[in-house]
């Protein structure tokens, strides 16, 4: 799999193979980075079900100032770490870690976040533990934080989840992306 754009197109990153793996694929990681394209630059980015760790890679490459990869699986967060691009900035961090807990967790209050993906596997549940762990946390830097989940493109993400707020959702053939906000400003993404 290789980076799309930014200081890094072109450079590989390694993907393990595995049944339970479903990596974004590059057209709708480059979809999602043509709606946050505004936002990205020196944001800190979570990288929820990071998996392969292509989406946060990819955010590294378009700028952000840093990015935290969440995935429950020991061997994909110890592949993230393999990769030489995730110690190109001291502040990056990959967390062996359940995202609705890592979410809901108080201890990590001081881990705050402008925009956060989230790519659960599809049809578990996960979505709808999320959305209200991420309601309740305190991780956002600011009011207007972006929530992006991806889901199958059958399913319906509700209008309102507590404090978030759905701005929009794209389709990509069977997957769809939806913006959630944290405030009721405005979002001029395209």
């Amino acid at each position: 799999m290789k980076i799309i754009a930014g200081a890094l197109k072109g450079k590989t990153v390694p993907v393990r193979h595995s049944k339970a793996l479903r990596p974004t694929s590059a057209k709708v990681r480059e979809s999602l980075f043509n709606i946050i394209r505004q936002r990205v630059v020196g944001c800190s980015f979570a990288d929820l079900y990071a998996g392969s760790g292509a989406v946060g890679f990819e955010a590294i490459s378009r700028g952000a100032a840093s990015v935290v990869f969440v995935d429950c699986d020991r061997h994909a967060v110890d592949t993230i770490k393999r990769n030489p691009v995730f110690y190109l900035n001291p502040s990056n961090a990959a967390l062996c870690s359940d995202a609705v807990g890592f979410a809901a967790n108080e201890r990590l209050r001081h881990a705050q976040f402008d925009i956060v993906f989230a790519d659960a596997p599809y049809n578990s549940g996960e979505i709808e533990r999320l959305l209200p762990a991420l309601d309740s946390s305190s991780m956002f830097c600011n009011e207007d934080a972006l929530v992006i989940i991806e889901h199958p493109a059958k399913k319906s993400m509700p209008p309102l989840s507590g404090s978030l707020r759905l701005l929009k959702t794209y389709r990509y053939g069977d997957a769809s992306l939806s913006v959630f906000t944290t405030t009721t400003s405005i979002y001029r993404g395209e």
